[in-house]
């Protein structure tokens, strides 16, 4: 069977397999000792994500959640791996060791929260240390401040369990790549009412691309819960991240996407010098707190907080200067970078559950503060600059290029959001009121924004609820100024969406359509360098369709399609009507798993699915465009009492393709065909 005819048989499956409804994923305890982890729950509509006690399935946003078991059986080790299965999402990074990604057509990453508060950097998420994924569509500034217009998605961080257990693992894959894990905890004292976990995680990742560059990392997370009565819980969480990786330069467009003057060169080319790579040093370090206390039935207030510290050094990272499009030489500078950074995150408030009359309102109330200190200083090369051969390599050219040392830049903000929603429920239907305000001093600009949060709810039938929202976003622009020299207002984002979602039994669903709108985007005046106005806007429509289900026992389906329709409507500089970077138009993806629960094979698992993503704008203006692709990936496990061995392989076809870009210079080449081979004991 060739891989054209598997490609259509998915598309299929994808299709029949998308029902409308709510589309969530959390672990389920499994049928026996044999048989421990399960994809799709069946009990979803009762599953809640971000700060609310709602149930998404009540919800009127399009909410999914990914659980760590899907994310274990797809061998998941980066976000963006996660971020395939579902509807809208899609990958926006040149640089491996950041979490980069779009959701409805536009940049979410400075979007990303762990545990309901900002993360505040884009370094990459470790999986190891996340129970479940959650992705939020759409403007949510209603209840969680500054962010992106396309949405966020919030990290729910592993945490200590009262029964004892301990999982370890150990993995070794293509290119030399190795992975070692251990996860265990279990109660600290008698009582029970003290219980501790420690996730611990080192993985070295090679790429394919020449003179295999690495990503190294040591992540240790250790947490805490005490339980001084059964309506009182504090968990301390902290988390440490140690990386030493080398970094991987862009390539250029011409010659890889499509022909340069000498046709094409080499996917596998590393662009840099071999004997003194660039590299990334950083050390990330958190530590926080989540408190939760039950006044009553109907009354529990919490408060969360969390202290992050970030020290980041690049060193001699290749950037691009020139290319020639005649020869097909591309002239390089170098550059050193230090980065010095403090988050801090405070969310307090109360969530009530009350009864007037027919009305069952629930309803959060909170404030908020999220603080953020930046330090950072340039090095850069350009004398002489370096003319490489993207055609006929020749490495010897890297030379020692003096620095010019830049003035260090700092960065100040402090925001402070109040924010209330109620969801008011009478019979099958549900109003959503919520607002928020917020205000941001940025290096001693303030700017401030309303945001509302508008939706209903109405139980159809059964499991099956259809909706309706409006909501607003808002984004500070730190740093841009207008004319005159004053902070520029902050982007608007306003959406608009429409839905059904569906949660019975093994089958959780949703569809949903929505018009979103990004105003205020900032652009270049024309004559005057380094300054900006807010005339420009990028719209997004699309249809969405995420689905998991169980059709028969032992089988998982988790399945998505999602058109996106994302283009510039007003610019000083960009041509009106262009694609924004990186949108696919069209994105479907698959994962089938089936389980053998009885006789000889019983423990053994086998897993295929995969993605598909329809051509996207490798830059803006729409010079050229990435080419669609499809990839297939598998997975047979095997699960026995405490043992388990699983063997992942990603892109099974060997396809060639072109992960992301942005412009002309830098373009992320897909990797070809990996596998990975894990074993694990749990106790």
């Amino acid at each position: 069977m060739t891989q054209a005819h598997i490609t259509r048989l998915l598309t299929a499956a994808s299709a029949l397999s998308m029902l409308p409804g709510a589309a969530i994923a959390q672990e389920a305890a499994g049928h026996d000792e044999a048989i421990a982890r399960e994809i799709v729950v069946t009990a979803a509509s009762s599953v809640r994500a971000g700060k609310t006690d709602v149930p998404v399935l009540e919800t009127p946003q399009n909410i999914q959640v990914l659980s760590s078991a899907l994310l274990e059986d797809q061998g998941s080790r980066l976000l963006d791996d996660a971020l395939r299965n579902v509807a809208g999402v899609s990958s926006g990074g040149v640089a491996r060791a950041f979490d980069l990604f779009r959701i409805r057509g536009f940049d979410a990453s400075s979007s990303t929260y762990v545990d309901g508060l900002p993360r505040g950097v884009a370094i990459n998420v470790e999986l190891a240390g996340i129970e479940q994924v959650e992705i939020i569509k759409g403007p949510s500034s209603g209840l969680y401040g500054r962010g992106s217009a396309g949405g966020l998605i919030n990290l729910v961080s592993k945490r200590p369990q009262p029964e004892a257990f301990v999982t370890i693992e150990g993995s070794i894959g293509s290119y030399h790549s190795t992975n070692a894990m251990i996860d265990g905890g279990g109660p600290l004292e008698g009582s029970g009412a003290i219980y501790g976990r420690i996730v611990a995680n080192y993985r070295n990742d090679r790429s394919f691309i020449d003179f295999r560059p690495q990503t190294e990392r040591l992540y240790i997370a250790p947490s805490l819960t005490w339980e001084p009565s059964s309506r009182t819980k504090i968990t301390l969480l902290a988390s440490l991240s140690k990386d030493w990786s080398e970094l991987v330069p862009g390539q250029p467009a011409a010659g890889l996407v499509f022909a340069g003057p000498r046709g094409f060169y080499d996917r596998d080319l590393y662009i840099g010098d071999p004997a003194n790579k660039g590299r990334l040093l950083q050390t990330f370090t958190t530590g926080g707190f989540d408190l939760t206390h039950e006044v009553s039935d109907g009354v529990t207030l919490y408060s969360r907080g969390r202290i992050a510290d970030l020290d980041l050094a690049w060193l001699n990272l290749q950037q691009p200067l020139f290319y020639d499009p005649q020869t097909g030489l591309q002239s390089e500078f170098s550059q050193d970078y230090y980065e010095d950074r403090q988050i801090y995150g405070l969310d307090s408030g109360a969530r009530i559950n009350a009864q007037t009359g027919a009305i069952e309102h629930r309803i959060i109330a909170g404030v908020e503060y999220d603080g953020r200190r930046l330090w950072g200083q340039n090095f850069l090369g350009f004398a002489p600059a370096v003319d490489f051969d993207l055609y006929d390599p020749d490495y010897s050219v890297f030379v020692h290029q003096p620095r010019a040392e830049f003035p260090a830049t700092t960065s100040k903000s402090d925001a402070f959001g109040f924010y209330a929603q109620d969801n008011m429920k009478v019979g099958p239907a549900a109003l959503l009121l919520g607002l928020r305000y917020d205000t941001v001093k940025l290096d001693g600009e303030k700017v401030s924004a309303w945001s509302p949060n508008v939706g209903a709810t109405v139980e159809v039938s059964e499991g099956l609820a259809a909706f309706a929202s409006f909501a607003k976003s808002f984004a500070p622009q730190a740093g841009l100024l207008d004319i005159d020299g004053e902070q520029v207002a902050p982007e608007r984002g306003t959406q608009y969406e429409l839905g059904l979602k569906y949660a019975r039994g093994p089958i959780t669903a949703t569809m949903s359509i929505y018009d979103l709108t990004r105003s205020n985007v900032a652009t270049g005046i024309p004559n005057a360098p380094g300054r900006y106005s807010v005339t420009g806007k990028q719209r997004s429509r699309g249809f969405e369709l995420d689905t998991q289900l169980s059709p028969l026992p032992g089988w998982q389906i988790v399945a998505n399609y999602a058109y996106t329709d994302a283009e510039i409507l007003a610019d000083n500089l960009l041509p009106v009507g262009d694609r924004v970077l990186g949108v696919p138009r069209h994105q479907i993806g698959l994962w089938n798993r089936y389980e053998f629960r009885n006789g000889t094979l019983r423990g053994l698992s086998l897993s295929i699915g995969g993605s598909h993503l329809s051509k996207q704008a490798g830059g803006v203006p729409n010079t050229y465009f990435l080419p669609s692709y499809t990839l297939i990936n598998a997975n047979v496990a095997w699960r026995r009492g405490p043992v388990s061995v699983r063997l992942n392989v990603n892109n099974l076809f060997d396809k060639r393709y072109f992960q992301s870009s942005v412009g002309e210079f830098f373009v992320v080449s897909g990797a070809p065909r990996t596998a990975m081979l894990t074993l694990g004991l749990r106790y």
